[in-house]
């Protein structure tokens, strides 16, 4: 169960919305093993791709849920707000509980990241650190940052002591360096499309058995 919270997670925490169609490429290196994160997006629809393994589909932004797929074992997991508020729940504890959010900060060097020009925050909260290159120049920043914490607050989600926020950067975080619980994790965008997205890219398998989430209390 704390494996897939935690996939889970982390998975949400690198997903942005926005109100246009985008196509995302992300390098993703956790303890050593790369992957390539795929995201789409078409207005408050979000379709993450971590790899061939684990697919997280959001459909509706804050009120149509989330469906998780796992390509291997050719199952689904329907995340309703409701049944997600009650994961968010049952993680608090590992995640901080309700403490106040912490705060990047602002460490006044600069680097560039591929194509853009970043300035580097530095972030620690009660589980883990981080390192930040944000590029202020970014188009459509706001917005991305404004529909993902949207997304993120519906869930009430206790991650406000897991990592920072989209809104509290000034810019769109271009590379990060992460370690949370033990695990240490460098993303990077490679590259970010506006670009037509198709709505078939939503569309849940049929064919893949639905998994019920372990540990949830009857009726969730």
């Amino acid at each position: 169960m704390k494996a897939i919270l935690f996939s889970l997670l982390a998975g949400l925490l690198a997903v942005p919305s926005a109100f246009a169609d985008w196509i995302m490429i992300q390098k993703s290196t956790t303890d050593g093993q790369v992957q390539e994160v795929k995201i789409q997006i078409k207005g408050d629809k979000t379709r993450l791709d971590a790899g061939k393994q684990m697919t997280l589909i959001a459909n509706g932004g804050d009120s149509g849920g989330i469906v998780m797929i796992m390509h291997a074992q050719k199952m689904k997991m329907k995340l309703d707000p409701e049944k997600m508020k009650s994961m968010m729940a049952m993680a608090a504890p590992a995640l901080g509980g309700d403490k106040p959010a912490a705060k990047p900060a602002a460490t006044g060097q600069k680097e560039k990241v591929g194509d853009y020009e970043c300035e580097i925050y530095s972030w620690s909260g009660p589980i883990g650190s981080g390192k930040f290159w944000v590029a202020a120049d970014f188009k459509g920043y706001k917005e991305m940052a404004a529909a993902h914490d949207k997304m993120m607050q519906a869930m009430g989600n206790p991650a406000a002591a897991f990592a920072p926020q989209a809104a509290d950067f000034p810019g769109m975080v271009i590379k990060s360096e992460m370690t949370v619980m033990g695990k240490s994790n460098i993303s990077e965008l490679v590259s970010a499309k506006e670009e037509n997205v198709d709505d078939s890219v939503f569309t849940i398998p049929e064919d893949y058995n639905e998994m019920k989430i372990p540990g949830l209390p009857a009726g969730k």
